[in-house]
């Protein structure tokens, strides 16, 4: 496949000890060091009272990273496509679901609608209002560059700017001895493939070559905590590491039988 290009143009992260992206930021370039602090969620305050109390973590989750990125975003929240990546995404609400199945086996059905994969789309939808279409995905540890390459290659297909989401809410026990994802960790990427109009901002530029080659997951940076290993969405917070890395250091992201590398370019070579 031919090399891919695409601008970032807003990008939002939550994380144990990263807060935004500017903690990111500092931390991966060596700025600050990292320190592992508790991740507490807000409440989503974006949505209706009714569904803001259904809101499960994992919804919880993606809305206040999708929020952070807005906040910077130069496009209309109304014009946005989207695309959701996560490891599992459900965890939480099948544990509960799985309990009561053992015990008096009365699930209540306001636990469905937080039971399938495309929940936080559907939340981030009634939040904004948002009625372009979206996609949700799920393929474990290659989830963010799956979610990657869909919304790149969607941008390049539409020619309107493509929001990703990839985020990991915490698996509980025992549910995490199958999939190790022990905290929460997410980020939230505006990207766009058309050439930026004259004033809007940029936080950079990138390409994204797909080639055939089976190869084993890369460890995470140094800078993020090796805990982390088993989270797809801790490899989009690797590759935010490269707004401050030289430009054209790369980035290799496995998915299946191919071999994702992404880089940052210098500005006006996009």
């Amino acid at each position: 496949m031919s090399e891919l290009r695409f601008h970032l143009h807003a990008a939002g992260v939550l994380a144990p000890g990263l807060a935004s992206l500017a903690q990111l930021r500092a931390v991966s370039s060596g700025a600050e060091q990292y320190a592992a602090t508790p991740l507490q969620l807000p409440s989503p305050a974006m949505l209706p009272s009714h569904e803001r109390r259904r809101a499960s973590q994992a919804v919880r989750l993606a809305l206040a990273c999708i929020a952070q990125a807005l906040e910077a975003s130069p496009f209309p929240v109304e014009t946005l496509r989207s695309v959701f990546a996560t490891d599992e995404g459900t965890g939480e609400v099948c544990q509960q679901m799985l309990e009561t199945l053992g015990t008096t086996r009365q699930v209540s059905p306001l636990l469905f609608p937080n039971s399938v994969l495309n929940a936080p789309s559907g939340y981030f939808s009634i939040a904004w209002r948002n009625r372009q279409p979206t996609t949700a995905l799920s393929m474990g540890l290659e989830s963010f560059a799956a979610g990657l390459l869909c919304a790149v290659t969607e941008s390049m297909a539409s020619g309107e700017p493509v929001m990703l989401v990839a985020y990991d809410p915490a698996m509980p026990s025992p549910m995490n001895e199958v999939l190790t994802v022990e905290e929460a960790t997410a980020s939230a990427w505006i990207i766009n493939c058309r050439p930026p109009a004259e004033g809007v901002p940029v936080l950079a530029s990138f390409t994204l070559e797909v080639e055939p080659e089976l190869r084993l997951p890369e460890p995470l940076p140094a800078w993020l905590p090796a805990s982390w290993a088993g989270h797809s969405s801790a490899r989009g917070l690797a590759a935010l590491g490269l707004l401050d890395a030289e430009a054209g250091t790369p980035c290799w992201l496995t998915l299946g039988a191919q071999l994702l590398t992404l880089r940052r370019v210098e500005s006006g070579a996009a």
